[in-house]
């Protein structure tokens, strides 16, 4: 394996590193958000079944946003870091 490859690699499974931590702290932080929104809704404002069961589908859908955003600024993150380091050299 040439050193071309090998630096290839290694930066494509730091990238990938990025991503991923980026979708998962943000889906973290947007989690802890949720239940905490969740519960004061349903022990304050919820009326029935059917309010409860479409907070939790919005909520499912804003933790997936966050996810995909979360990425999105890993990969931001990577971007910014490379170009840093290659405008050191």
């Amino acid at each position: 394996m040439s050193t071309f490859t090998q630096a290839r690699a290694m930066h494509a499974g730091l990238r990938f590193l990025f991503i991923a931590g980026g979708g998962l702290l943000l889906g973290l932080i947007s989690n802890f958000m949720l239940v905490a929104m969740g519960h004061w809704y349903e022990m304050n404002m919820a009326r029935s079944e059917y309010d409860l069961s479409d907070a939790f589908m919005i909520a499912l859908l804003v933790q997936a946003l966050c996810v995909v955003v979360g990425g999105f600024i890993g990969n931001w993150l990577y971007r910014r870091r490379r170009s840093k380091k290659s405008s050191e050299i």
